[in-house]
């Protein structure tokens, strides 16, 4: 079972390197807890490790160089695996080889294409405030590379931060690139209006009725992330309806404790809030 504190659990086999406000480590921990709702019995058992970006950890050289090179959250490692998985789509595959049932049978090309669908666009370009789309996103890693002190194994980890961090937000802000991903987004969107319509049934709460899936788990965050950065005009109405009933989840809730997916400077560190 998850642990939700910030200290390490001696009793899980797997830990998962996450940030609570950070959108893919939400899905991940969605997911975590939808697959124990569905079976505990062949849930993995996974403990939590809390990685302050705002304190850029992310950047420091245990962290490139022993679990992600990429900086990213979230990330999951173990001994039981031949290699750390660095991204929650890698993540969301294992976790769905471990527990079958978040991909029933009778749903998984639907599910597959419409996972597919959902990681080729990246909701960066989603959830940039003006101020940082007119100053452009800064590459941290680049900047921390100035300082001498820093050892050479940590330099060279920097250095392809920098590369990977100038690689993948090279468009990012380009307003024709933004809105390439709002029309992909309301496409993914409206393709999910129409399956939460198709299996609506009486007291149904998830896309394909009775039962979540791995795609409720990663698209309602993705949906929840948008009504909370006010971006309604993206999902259908069907589609916000689903989001806020999710967000309004027993399920849900455990996982956020009831804060919004976005941080604001008035909730204080981040490091402070988790877990509460």
């Amino acid at each position: 079972m998850a642990n939700d504190n910030k200290s390490s659990d001696s009793e899980g086999d797997y830990t998962l390197h996450y940030f609570p406000f950070s959108l893919y480590s939400l899905m991940v921990r969605f997911a975590l807890g939808l697959g124990r709702q569905l079976n505990s019995e062949n849930a993995p058992r996974v403990q939590l490790k809390f990685v302050n970006l705002q304190a850029q950890e992310n950047l420091g050289e245990e962290y490139l160089t022993k679990v992600n090179s990429k900086g990213q959250v979230p990330s999951l490692t173990s001994t039981l695996l031949a290699s750390g998985l660095s991204d929650s789509q890698q993540i969301a595959k294992w976790l769905c080889e471990k527990q079958p049932e978040l991909v029933p049978a009778a749903h998984k090309e639907t599910i597959d294409k419409l996972m597919e669908k959902m990681y080729s666009f990246h909701f960066k370009a989603l959830n940039i405030p003006p101020e940082a789309a007119a100053n452009g996103i800064p590459n941290v890693a680049a900047a921390m590379l100035e300082d001498s002190s820093i050892s050479e194994k940590h330099r060279r980890a920097l250095e392809i931060k920098s590369i990977f961090h100038d690689t993948l937000h090279s468009r990012t802000i380009e307003a024709d690139h933004i809105a390439q991903v709002e029309t992909h987004v309301s496409g993914f969107m409206a393709e999910l209006a129409e399956m939460i319509e198709e299996h609506k049934t009486e007291g149904s709460r998830w896309i394909f009725g009775q039962q979540p899936t791995i795609l409720d788990a990663y698209a309602s965050a993705l949906m929840i992330r948008l009504l909370d950065n006010k971006r309604q005009e993206l999902l259908p109405a069907g589609v916000q309806e689903y989001a806020k009933a999710v967000q309004a989840s027993d399920e849900w809730n455990q996982i956020t404790h009831g804060r919004p997916t976005v941080y604001d400077a008035s909730m204080g560190p981040a490091a402070d809030l988790d877990p509460k």
